[in-house]
């Protein structure tokens, strides 16, 4: 009886052992995925002003820093998960940034120049119970369990002596993780219009940011505007050559009915005109070399002689 009471009660122990195990592992793996509407901020990698290297914290790590603070908001650059016009495009977001600093207009120079990126970064995954981006610790830059998506700025530009153009309309591209709707999986960022539409700063002037957000759900590129375009392509295409094929037929008609078919009438109205004065024995003589065609188309051949032959005397006239 004790054995197996013994047995009943260290079984029940085991059970509750392993369903504690159970919510512990089930605490512990279960990861937070980003839902609509979610902040996601952009953290920047600080650099120095004189070489534009980066700038690291007292342990060695490298620092990151909020985004500059944008005068829309009054608060560093942020995102919205997944909002937007659809699920695929965000509307436009602008970020004013109020001043243009000494530090960060030669900055901006490293970033124009390419010598130094503007290398940001974005967790892939929320971070605690409001699914906010929300650093841990300032300064500290260390992976701490979570995943970071590099995000890097192609700033686009042209360096003057006295002044700076920036090319100040960017996309910015976020690719969902495959099967994964709420983890981001990468991310792009870049300058457009850099030739047509671009801004000149000097230190102490704002500078206007304005930036096209997209979200895809995979890592795949989506096909819907290339087969679009693709469309669109084939369609004009289509017009263009029924259009050449028309306007070569009315061409080509013109020419046979202006040019070839007059010609050809003019040539058969000559023949038949010379056929019947050939007929009617012509009307002016032609004389050649052997042949004398004269009026009404008699032949009158012209007489030989080489100095010999018969020689006739004729008649004898009497007196």
């Amino acid at each position: 009886m004790r054995i197996l009471q013994s047995a009943l009660l260290l079984f029940l122990l085991l059970r509750e052992a392993a369903s504690y195990e159970k919510a512990d592992g089930s605490e512990t793996t279960e990861l937070l995925t980003y839902r609509e509407g979610d902040l996601v901020e952009l953290q920047c990698l600080n650099r120095t002003i004189d070489t534009g290297e980066h700038i690291t914290d007292k342990t060695g790590k490298l620092q990151y820093i909020p985004f500059a603070q944008c005068n829309e908001t009054g608060a560093p650059l942020e995102l919205r998960f997944m909002e937007g016009e659809g699920i695929n495009a965000q509307p436009g977001l602008n970020c004013t940034i109020p001043v243009v600093t000494d530090e960060m207009y030669h900055l901006l120079e490293f970033y124009v120049h390419h010598d130094s990126p503007l290398s940001c970064r974005v967790r892939a995954r929320p971070q605690g119970s409001h699914r906010a981006l929300i650093e841990t610790e300032e300064g500290d830059s260390g992976s701490g369990g979570i995943e970071w998506v590099p995000l890097i700025f192609g700033l686009t530009g042209k360096l003057e002596s006295s002044h700076l153009h920036i090319a100040n309309r960017i996309n910015l591209l976020f690719h969902m993780a495959s099967g994964l709707p709420g983890v981001i999986d990468s991310a792009a960022a870049y300058s457009t219009s850099a030739v047509t539409a671009s801004t000149r700063i000097i230190i102490g002037d704002p500078l206007p940011l304005h930036l096209r957000v997209r979200w895809y759900e995979s890592t795949n590129l989506p096909l819907g505007e290339l087969r679009v375009n693709v469309i669109h392509g084939a369609g004009h295409m289509l017009f263009y050559c029924l259009l050449s094929a028309i306007v070569g037929a009315v061409g080509c008609y013109a020419w046979v009915v202006g040019v070839d078919v007059p010609r050809r009438l003019r040539r058969v109205t000559m023949g038949m005109k010379g056929r019947t004065n050939g007929a009617n024995g012509g009307i002016i003589g032609v004389t050649t070399d052997k042949i004398k065609i004269g009026y009404n188309g008699g032949y009158a051949f012209p007489g030989a002689g080489n100095g010999g032959g018969y020689g006739y005397p004729g008649a004898k006239r009497k007196d």
